[in-house]
């Protein structure tokens, strides 16, 4: 795992915990806690994901049809398979 990957997913933990951390001391019913939720869930895919999130959702942006092929492309122009 490379450091920038390292740090993509050290930014999902960290907005996960603080997504909760939020939720955890709002009043329950508060419709900030829907806002904290989807701050985590996109927490969560960063954890996941690392910087193939990032990367995917430029293709995406820039109308690529097949985001999959994309992404590969990208990685076998970096040298790399995995």
């Amino acid at each position: 795992m490379t450091a920038r990957d390292m740090a993509w997913r050290s930014l999902g933990a960290a907005m996960t915990l603080g997504a909760v951390v939020a939720t955890l001391m709002e009043p329950a019913g508060s419709l900030l806690a829907l806002f904290w939720f989807l701050v985590a869930l996109g927490g969560v895919l960063l954890l996941l994901n690392g910087k193939r999130l990032p990367q995917t959702l430029r293709a995406e942006r820039r109308g690529h049809y097949h985001t999959a092929e994309a992404v590969h492309a990208a990685r076998i122009k970096r040298g790399r398979r995995s």
